[in-house]
Order: structure tokens, then sequence, then C-alpha cells
């Protein structure tokens, strides 16, 4: 964050003072000053992430996760070629994850926590090459204190690592389109190829950043630079690599398409709540009237000063970047649901940037305190995402309940629950699945494979008790009708409803 004295300096552009050796060191941020500035946010990051890792209970994705990541490798294999290929990549790393340390959630979650610090080094590096050392460290500040950067953070699910590398491809994109020359910027487009290709192997709705990335390069090339068009075919070069890498998963995913059934068609809800992005309503009204700030400081205060401090290339980058992602899904929704929040939160970065260069166009003091409201308003939701049904599903409250109360030869019956005994090794996962034909690991699949009512009635006459473990709206129990079973007690620990019945001769 600047004070309004000093006129930023694009780092990486030909214009400014000092040596090319001085210029190429700040860009690459080896003086001391910028070394602190670019490793501040991710260390904040991290330090964020890691408070209350642990707090919140898995939820029904994580207990995905948890199915895959504590079944043999062979079985994995066998289970992606039926289902969730396009998390295979991140599944690998669970497994991973829980043989070097346990299926705990600080072991599970670390992978994301780290890259969340990742992305946020990557966002210091983005608003010091764009626009300045300070702008880069509010950028990267700014994005720590997002609670939605917190929630993803520690969450058990690709998520945070997509973030992190679409936000590395966008710097890479930058080095090409500020290379000073062809062998330079052929060596930043094949890092870029290769990061492209690790995005979309990760998540292949990673990919959504590339259609924004063309309207960057599609602007620099309309400005009619004397290498523009080796620069275009350049990147449309990348690309194509990037997808050949990753045309496995994309093919994989097409024919697992059949997993995304669970979306629904968005409504102007969804739009609205894009919001959601930065935090709770205020806290968007709050960076929007920064930014909005910022651009009026910066041209009161001349021409040159806009323009170093709101420079094209950071509005031809973020803007794309912001706007793509969730409009292509929105409109592709019309023709299937596609849209979900956590496909776009790799629009946070670009967030952020405009935010950092608000807050250094603002000056130190207004920025720092633009920054430290932001956090305070953000304070409530963060707490919140740390609390046992932080993440929507208090599984391991369940799980607690049904080891405190069940006994031998008790069954289980889930309903749109199916995940959840798998993700803790007590409680659900001892009871006799009664509904189950074949568990997750002998189907090779995440949840299982299941029976017929009338079979699942014929084993119930051989239970004294059921569980009945609901998700959501408790619906009727149509399974259970003349079974002359009788409703002992009932729990609820977030949306989860946990059903004990008995017969009336049982104990």
């Amino acid at each position: 964050m600047t004070s309004p004295s000093p006129q930023p300096v694009a780092v990486g552009q030909a214009a400014g003072t000092g040596s090319k050796r001085g210029d190429a060191r700040r860009a690459a941020g080896f003086t001391g000053p910028g070394w602190l500035m670019m490793a501040f946010p991710p260390v904040v990051t991290f330090v964020v992430m890691l408070w209350g890792i642990t707090g919140p209970s898995y939820w029904r994705d994580e207990a995905a996760t948890m199915s895959a990541a504590e079944r043999s490798l062979p079985n994995l294999l066998r289970t992606l070629g039926n289902i969730d290929a396009v998390h295979g990549a991140y599944y690998f790393l669970a497994w991973v994850m829980v043989r070097l340390g346990g299926p705990g959630e600080l072991v599970t979650r670390l992978p994301s926590a780290v890259a969340m610090a990742g992305a946020a080094l990557a966002v210091a590096a983005l608003g010091r090459r764009l626009i300045s050392p300070r702008a880069g460290l509010a950028a990267g500040l700014v994005f720590a204190v997002l609670p939605e950067v917190s929630f993803y953070g520690q969450d058990a699910r690709p998520y945070a690592i997509v973030v992190a590398l679409a936000t590395l491809a966008s710097y890479l994109l930058v080095g090409a389109l500020q290379a000073g020359d062809a062998r330079t910027r052929a060596r930043w487009l094949a890092a870029y190829a290769v990061c492209l290709a690790a995005l979309g192997i990760v998540d292949i709705f990673g990919l959504l950043v590339v259609p924004a990335h063309a309207v960057t390069v599609a602007l620099r090339y309309l400005r009619a630079g004397r290498d523009a068009r080796s620069l275009a075919l350049g990147w449309l070069a990348a690309v194509v690599f990037g997808f050949a890498l990753t045309s496995p998963v994309l093919a994989l995913g097409f024919v697992q398409r059949g997993t995304l059934s669970w979306l629904t068609a968005p409504g102007l809800s969804d739009v609205t709540g894009l919001h959601a992005l930065v935090g709770p309503t205020i806290m968007a009204d709050l960076v929007v009237l920064a930014i909005a700030c910022g651009i009026v400081v910066s041209a009161v205060l001349g021409r040159e000063r806009l323009r170093a401090s709101w420079p094209g290339l950071l509005t031809s980058l973020c803007l794309p970047w912001l706007i793509l992602p969730p409009a292509i899904l929105l409109i592709g929704s019309l023709i299937t649901p596609l849209y979900t929040l956590r496909y776009v939160l790799l629009c946070i970065p670009a967030i952020a940037l405009f935010a950092g260069a608000a807050l250094a166009s603002l000056g130190w003091v207004a920025g720092t305190a633009v920054l430290v409201v932001l956090a305070v308003l953000g304070a409530p939701a963060q707490r919140h995402f740390r609390e046992p049904d932080g993440h929507g599903d208090n599984v391991r409250q369940a799980n607690r309940i049904v080891a405190a109360h069940m006994r031998r030869g008790d069954a289980l019956l889930e309903f749109k629950a199916e995940n959840f005994a798998q993700a803790y090794p007590y409680g659900m996962r001892k009871l006799d699945a009664v509904a189950q034909a074949r568990s997750p690991v002998a189907s090779a699949t995440l949840v299982g494979t299941f029976l017929p009512d009338p079979v699942v009635r014929q084993r119930l006459t051989r239970v004294s008790r059921v569980w009945v473990v609901e998700y959501g709206h408790p619906a009727p129990l149509v399974v259970l009708n003349g079974m002359h079973f009788r409703l002992v007690h009932a729990w609820r620990t977030s949306d989860i409803w946990l059903f004990l019945y008995a017969h009336p001769t049982s104990s």
C-alpha cells in the first residue's frame, strides 16, 4: 500500500528508473524489502488456514474423499474407472496423505491449506509484476482474509489447488506477455502449458480460466504489438498442448458426466450470490467502494498516476478472469445444470488483485484501515466456518451419537447420506448396512451398491434395532411400513437426522 506521493512503476515493463539488472532483481523479488513483501501474504494465509483447521467436521464431499483415500491403491484405480475420475489426481494425493499421517482432519486438509498459501504468493507476485510491490502485498493480504479462502483452504477437496494453479497460470501468462524476446516468452509459455495441464487434471472446471486468458491475449493482439502474432500463436500452442495432456481426464469426465446430476438449474439468487466469493454482502460492498475510491484518487492525482496504479494489463487480465468463468457456467446451465459457486472459486484472486490495486492507490493509512475493516467484517464468517458444523454437515457428531448408543447387531439405513459412514472409523461404519448389496470397496464405487426394497425388508426381519440416517428434510420411511418397528429416539445435528427404531420386544 503506497502513499499518494510516489509514482508506482509497473514492474517488468520498460518504464522506470535504474539499471535493467536492478529492475530484474525487483521483478524477481530478490531485494530485502521486496522479498518480505512477497513472503508475508503466504505466511499470513497459511497461519489463517491452520487456525481451527480441525474444528469443522468432515462434510459429505469430504466423506467421499475419505472413502477414496482409505482403500487400496488397486481398488482406487478401479473406482476411478467407474466414478469421479475428474478428481482422480486429488484422490491419489489424499491417499498418500492418509498413509503418511492418518485420516485426521489436519492431515487430509493440509494440502488445501498449503495450496491457498501458494495462491496468496502468486497473487502477491502478480500484483507486484502488474502494479507495484505494495499493491502485491495488499492483494495478497486481501486474499488471506476472505472467508471463502478459509472455507476451501480447510477442505479435503481439490478446489484450493485449483485456485492456486489458476493463479499460477495467470502469473505465467503475464510473464509471457511481458517477455522481452522470443526465447524468454517460449519458456514462460512452456511453463504455462504444463500448469494448464496440471489444472485440468486436478479439476476440469479449472480450465474455465482459459477463455478468460484468451480475451487477455486477444486484447494484447489488438494493440498490434510488433510480435503480437507470434505471441498469439505461441499461447494457442501452449493451450493445445495443455488440453492434450488433460484429454484423458476430459474424456473420462464426459463419460462419467452423470456425477453432476445433483446440480440444479441456477436462478437469480445464484447470480446475485456471486458476492459470496468475497464474503458477506457488506464485505463485497466495501471492496467495490474501495476500488471505486482507488480509481478516483488515482485519477485526481493525474493521468500518469492512473495508468501506473491501474495498468491496462491488470484490467485485461482480471476482468475476463472475474466475469467469464461464472458466465460460461450460467449460460451453459440453460442446456444442462453446470453451475455451483465452488466451480468459480478460481475467480477470487482477480478480486484480490483489484482490491490490492485499490488499497495501494488509497495510500498506506487509508489502505491499511480498509484492510483491517475488511478482516473485521469477515470475522463472524471466519469463526462460523471453524465450528463443528461450519462446513454444513456435522458428520462427526452424528457418528459420535451412533457410537454412544449403538448395540451389537444394529442395522443401518441411509437416505441421501451414503457417504457419511465413510467419514470416520467409528459410529455408522460399525453398523450392518442392510440396504447395501456391495460395499464401496467391493463394488469399486464411493458409496456402494444397493438392494431393492423387498430384499431390504427381508433383511430387516432379522434385526431388532435399525438406525435411519437422513440428510436434509426427513422423508416418509416407506421401507419400514408394516415392519412393526417403533421410534425409540431421534437426534438432529446440523442438517443430519438420526432415528433409532426398535422392535417392541427388544430391550
